[in-house]
């Protein structure tokens, strides 16, 4: 049997977690982390990288770009496609 694509979805708001997890956890393993900080310690440790990162734009301490920046840094992450998200309207 073949494994669930993997998404990590990095948001700061529980909300918005939940519902991204509500969406799409019949098709994806969807790995929910409420920081950047957090996103980052369980690449680290993790082997099995996802298949797409969803990532939040502003949250506290490092915010989504800061994240970014270190994901694209890095040879086991680089290619990952990520997916910013933001709840402002402007």
């Amino acid at each position: 049997m073949s494994r669930k694509r993997q998404i990590l979805a990095v948001d700061d708001n529980s909300i918005s977690l939940a519902t991204i997890e509500q969406e799409l956890d019949r098709e994806f393993e969807v790995i929910p982390l409420n920081s950047g900080v957090r996103a980052l310690q369980y690449l680290k440790k993790e082997e099995q990288k996802p298949d797409l990162i969803l990532l939040d734009i502003e949250m506290p301490k490092m915010n989504g770009f800061e994240v970014l920046k270190i994901l694209k840094e890095c040879h086991e992450t680089a290619t990952t496609p990520i997916i910013f998200l933001t709840g402002f309207m402007d």
